[in-house]
């Protein structure tokens, strides 16, 4: 016989380098087209474009440790490991887009070389894990993750997370420091990548008591307690100094939550059946039926699943919940479950899939199971690839997040910018008094139409839209800046002094205010 099933791929090659090679080729494959990305103009243009000068100069970093985020006024979220490695891909290349889709790349390689690896740990059995890695690798629901650049906060959270499990299991097989620290390093960077990560010990102790209760003395356990304890306050500290006091709303985050929970079923049916995908979703225009009949299935199949451990699938479901409910905590009208936020969820989806018999037992060396599974793979890889050229530029992610989110203002407003920018103003109108109708309240909106009216020097209409902008957004500077110039430019300079000085009330770092006040002040004298 001069052809054998394993001939396909000889399993013995799992313990070696090759499904790591694999998993390399696999990504650019697929993602190679991204380096040829511009930016979205969706968050990436707040952290990377405006952020140049800053990222430019490594003399930034403390800075990196002592804001939020965005370096913004409201400080909330406080990421800077992910700012820092926006800088490093500035170092490198500058603010080119292609470098930073590159990282992106190469950090979701990482990531899914660590979820073969701790799956193949964690089941025992390489050959399923090294498949289920490969769809965690293509699946189109965690595009998002790689195509769009401010996407790799989960991607290079969800790798924190995972080398922080896999050496909390080392310190169970044998308790050395050398995987004591390790755990406490790898947990600290993820919680310096984004703030879900503190369910990472909750997750650990579960696993600990209940997964492999005979594990460790208990001076060993307490040790392990402590420890996690101990990084979360270093991080406490680091975040309170460099944000201030807590001053969450927490009765109307925990409302948040309450109205976002039906996206669990919206995300879980993505996860199985990926037709509803969305650069910007929005629960008026998602379906919960997908989700019903993904949940209503697996738990059938779970049920009538004699081999599956209780526990292992428990501990699935908690590391699903743990990490993706978080991110249903809003505190305002933003989107509230994009896509790449289900990239560390996954995992947990995964190790619950890993306990259904038909799948445990599905024999790898058979050519019709390669077959099969090498379809579905295929299959995904070509919707990801398809649904990844939405993430191309700033005009086609937003055309995508308008056609797919016909009810979000967000999208038809932002839409209008990108079609401003692209000099199409009859386009930009249209689509702002698109988002005016789905909520007369939607900041920027009026803002924007006045500057359209500005640029036609039609400056009573101008400033109609200005005043009306600051009716809902108060103390939003651009509005405040443009009453400014539109006051000063209708000779109005008394007038236009107090617009501009309030637009440094608002926003102390507004320097061209600075200098027109300074102009004005002094042509007044």
């Amino acid at each position: 016989m001069f052809f054998r099933p394993e001939h396909l791929w000889p399993w013995r090659s799992l313990r070696s380098w090759r499904p790591y090679f694999l998993i390399f080729f696999l990504a650019f494959l697929i993602y190679g087209q991204t380096l040829f990305f511009d930016f979205t103009y969706f968050d990436d243009q707040d952290l990377i474009i405006d952020k140049a000068a800053l990222l430019s100069d490594t003399g930034n970093i403390g800075r990196i440790f002592t804001s939020d985020a965005f370096f913004s006024v409201n400080k909330f979220y406080y990421r800077p490991l992910l700012n820092l490695s926006f800088m490093l891909d500035a170092q490198a290349a500058g603010i080119l887009a292609p470098a930073f889709h590159l990282d992106n790349i190469l950090i979701h390689v990482l990531a899914v070389a660590l979820v073969f690896y701790l799956l193949a740990r964690l089941t025992g059995k390489r050959p399923l894990a090294f498949w289920l890695s490969l769809i965690f690798l293509v699946h189109p629901v965690l595009a998002q993750a790689v195509a769009w650049l401010p996407g790799r906060n989960d991607s290079l959270l969800t790798f924190f997370v995972l080398a922080a499990f896999i050496s909390f299991l080392n310190f169970l097989e044998r308790p050395r420091l050398r995987s004591f620290l390790p755990y406490l390093l790898f947990l600290l960077a993820a919680l310096l990548t984004k703030e879900s990560a503190v369910g990472l010990p909750l997750l650990a102790i579960f696993y600990l008591f209940f997964v492999d209760r005979g594990a460790l003395e208990r001076s060993d356990r307490w040790l392990l307690v402590i420890g996690s304890a101990a990084a979360g306050f270093v991080w406490f500290l680091m975040r309170y100094f460099a944000l201030g006091g807590d001053a969450t709303d927490y009765p109307n985050a925990l409302l948040g939550l309450a109205r976002n929970l039906p996206a669990l079923l919206v995300q879980l049916g993505k996860l199985v059946l990926p037709v509803n995908l969305s650069v910007l979703p929005i629960l008026a225009d998602s379906s919960l039926v997908y989700g019903a009949v993904v949940l209503l299935a697996l738990l059938a199949v779970l049920w009538f699943s004699r081999e599956k451990s209780r526990t292992k699938v428990i501990f699935g479901a908690l590391w699903f919940l743990i990490f993706l409910l978080p991110s249903f905590i809003r505190l305002n009208t933003l989107p509230d479950f994009l896509e790449h936020r289900l990239y560390l969820s996954f995992f947990g989806f995964l190790l619950i899939i890993a306990e259904i018999d038909w799948i445990k037992s599905l024999d790898f060396s058979q050519r019709r199971v390669k077959i099969m599974v090498a379809a579905v793979i295929l299959i995904l890889s070509l919707v990801t690839v398809l649904h990844s050229r939405n993430f191309s530029d700033r005009l086609t992610f937003w055309r995508s997040a308008a056609a797919s989110s016909p009810h979000s203002p967000l999208a038809q407003r932002n839409l209008g910018v990108m079609y401003y920018f692209a000099g199409d103003r009859a386009a930009a109108t249209t689509y702002y008094a698109k988002a005016l109708e789905l909520n007369p309240n939607e900041p920027m909106v009026h803002n924007n139409l006045g500057v359209i009216y500005m640029d036609d020097n039609n400056l009573a209409l101008a400033e109609q839209e200005f005043r009306a902008e600051l009716a809902v957004n108060p103390d939003y500077d651009k509005a405040l800046f443009n009453l400014g110039e539109v006051s000063e430019r209708r000779g109005r300079f008394a007038e236009a002094i107090g617009w501009f000085a309030a637009t440094l009330r608002a926003n102390p770092a507004y320097e061209e205010a600075a200098q027109r006040l300074l102009i004005l002040q002094e042509k007044l004298r």
